[in-house]
């Protein structure tokens, strides 16, 4: 359940530390729960844009 709320904070945001904030994380961990998402749906997610 964290990480598909990290990943609709972040969708809005378009931003890791904004999304860090809002869901007060590190800016680490924000990326590590994308990087998990990524992993088990085996897709890139945020093309390195954000």
């Amino acid at each position: 359940m964290r990480e598909i709320e990290t990943f609709l904070v972040l969708a809005e945001e378009l931003h890791f530390g904004r999304t860090a904030e809002r869901l007060y994380l590190s800016t680490s961990r924000v990326s590590q729960t994308v990087r998990a998402m990524e992993l088990r749906v085996t897709v890139p997610i945020h093309g390195g844009d954000w």
